[in-house]
Parts: structure tokens; sequence; C-alpha cells
């Protein structure tokens, strides 16, 4: 039987799926192997610092999915707008709400994990933050919805993974663009 491949990126997002799911002390090399369709010695072979390295990589492609999420946000054009182009990219880069957020994941497994994710939660609340400002919020109206926005979310996907049920997320993501533009 032929060697099983699997290109670089899609190798990536099935690894990924696996750490967002069962965290880092959870992504056992059977449930890895299972997923990408590759045998023990190919991961160790793709992945040759085995689980630490394919955290490097499944951070560094979700950093490409959420820069491509928020770029909207620093385009030209209407906040209202540009927010909405930010919410239609979460909702794809989470599947609908299906899929869980891979930082809170990883976040749990060490102190530098957490500080990742602590960064990419920053840079998607700046990314918020830039779309309230140029609506006309004050920085401190700005900074509020963007981390409101932001734990709705997290929160909702939460409510998703868990229970199987989407509503809140997408609620969620159908409400962001009103709570970024609107002063409270």
């Amino acid at each position: 039987m032929p060697a099983r491949t699997i290109d670089d990126e899609s190798l990536t997002d099935a690894v990924a799926k696996v750490f967002s799911r069962h965290g880092y002390d959870g992504a056992s090399i059977n449930l890895l192997s299972e997923a990408t369709g590759l045998g023990r010695a190919s991961l160790y072979h793709r992945f040759p610092g085995g689980k630490d390295e394919m955290v490097t990589a499944i951070i560094d492609r979700a950093a490409e999915h959420y820069n491509k999420a928020l770029a909207p946000a620093f385009a030209e054009g209407p906040p209202l707008e540009r927010a909405k182009e930010v919410a239609k990219g979460l909702d794809e880069y989470y599947a609908g709400g299906t899929q869980s957020c891979l930082m809170v994941a990883l976040s749990i497994s060490n102190a530098e994990n957490r500080a990742t994710a602590g960064r990419c939660l920053d840079s998607w609340a700046e990314a918020l933050t830039h779309i309230s400002r140029d609506s006309g919020l004050t920085r401190a109206e700005a900074d509020a919805a963007a981390m409101d926005v932001v734990a709705a979310i997290e929160g909702a996907m939460v409510i998703a993974v868990t229970s199987g049920k989407t509503e809140a997320f997408q609620r969620a993501l159908a409400t962001m663009p009103e709570r970024l533009t609107t002063a409270k």
C-alpha cells in the first residue's frame, strides 16, 4: 500500500483540530495519527520536535488565519462594513461555531502557550478597537466594546463546543458590528 501523503497546510490544520479539541496534554500521537492519516514515524518525520514543534506550526498557521480574518479591520471603508467582514472571517475560521478556540485549548498547557494566546487575543481586541475608534468611539469606549465582543465570541464558542448548539456564536457575530460601532 502506498504511503499516505498530506500537504503541509492540510497536515497543520488537521493537527490543529486535535489540539483544539483535546488540548496539549490530550493530543496523543494516536489521535494525531488518526486525524492526519499518518503513522507515528511519519508524524515524527514531519515534526521531529514532536508535539512542541506541532504547537509552533499550528500557532503560526492560526496567526495566518487570524490575520486574514482581521485584515478588514484595517482596510478602508465604513467601520460597520469592516466589522461585518471581520465577523464573516471569524465565522469562517471557527466553522460557524463548531471549531473550538485553539488558543484557549493551548493556553492550559503551559505559561509560554498562555502568553502566546494572550498576545493573540490582544491583537484580536486591538483590531476590533481600531474599528470602534474609526466609528467615533473614545479609546475607553472602543477598548470596552472590543473586549466585550471578544468575551462574547469566546464564551459562545465554549457553549457551542460543549453543547453542540451554535446559536449563541451566531448571535455574537451578528451583533458584533453594531456593538463595535455604537457607544453605550
